[in-house]
């Protein structure tokens, strides 16, 4: 019997092999990379039919996605949260990256039948709710990477999908409310321009209960834009906008940030947006998390 449980934002099949695991949750354990490349090919065949390119799997994305299905798996609870109060952003800054990030996460309960059977009623569910299906078959990821996680006859199953639109990113993790910092990287201007940079603020993460953990749903990169920063002197926006964005003919970029929603402490998100010539959609490139104390 197949318990629901739908929440599903990258790809992720972790484990953690009890003795008494049943049948169909010990199977996917014994296929645990066949699983994983079936699943993998399972999303591009998505993709595909829906004229987008595939994703290609990604190693720290994929170690990402192992460890929060191990520790929900573990501490038993499902959430995109974690019991520290930290999203999948600040996870992934925290593994050292700093791309654009969405999650998919899927639980359920199995008794018996093959790993193969695990898997198809994974994505099944997944394809079935609008959310985790934009997910899927959003454009502007290139990478995921899939974790899954068994305990008893339970089975979590992580996907995290990333954009990766050039090379790396830059920016410190931890700082003071009023600090002005450093975001740097690079992206590939044969396909991608500068759009802007969101700061978007929201309170710090506090630690969590299973209960609490059991009950949320969807998550967002903080609750309220407060900073905009772009090149784009003729764009306007409804909060405070900066002009002084420092941007290099080979994609390198170069922004120093003000950290100062009304004097809060909080999870300051610093978000960078590109525009893609390829598809005319906007990416979300970059994504830092960035714990702001007084």
């Amino acid at each position: 019997m197949k318990l629901p449980g739908i929440l599903l934002f990258l790809l992720a099949l972790i484990c953690c092999r009890p003795a008494h695991a049943q049948d169909g949750a010990a199977s996917l354990l014994d296929h645990y990379e066949e699983a994983r490349e079936y699943c993998l090919e399972l999303v591009n065949e998505l993709r595909s039919d829906n004229g987008l390119p595939s994703v290609r799997l990604e190693p720290l994305a994929s170690e990402l996605a192992l460890q929060h299905a191990r520790d929900m798996a573990e501490a038993g609870y499902f959430s995109h949260w974690d019991m520290q109060g930290h999203k999948p952003t600040r996870r992934y800054n925290e593994l050292g990256g700093m791309h654009g990030l969405g999650e998919n996460i899927f639980f359920a309960e199995y008794q018996a039948g093959g790993w193969q059977r695990v898997i198809d009623e994974a994505m099944d569910s997944l394809e079935a709710s609008s959310g985790h299906r934009a997910t899927m078959l959003n454009p502007g990821y290139t990478d995921v990477g899939l974790g899954m996680a068994v305990n008893g006859s339970r089975v979590y199953l992580v996907q995290e999908f990333i954009c990766r639109a050039g090379g790396n990113y830059a920016c410190p993790l931890k700082a003071r409310v009023g600090d002005v910092v450093s975001f740097s990287g690079q992206f590939d201007p044969k396909r991608y321009a500068l759009n802007y940079i969101l700061l978007r603020h929201e309170p710090l993460p506090e630690l969590r209960e299973q209960r609490w953990l059991n009950n949320t749903g969807t998550y967002s990169e903080g609750d309220t834009m407060f900073a905009v920063y772009t090149p784009h002197t003729e764009r306007r926006f409804n909060v405070d906008t900066y002009y002084d964005v420092g941007l290099k003919d080979d994609g390198r970029i170069d922004a120093r940030l003000l950290l100062d929603y009304k004097g809060k402490p909080g999870s300051y998100y610093v978000i960078l947006m590109l525009h893609d010539t390829r598809t005319g959609g906007e990416v979300k490139a970059a994504c830092v998390a960035i714990e702001v104390l007084k």
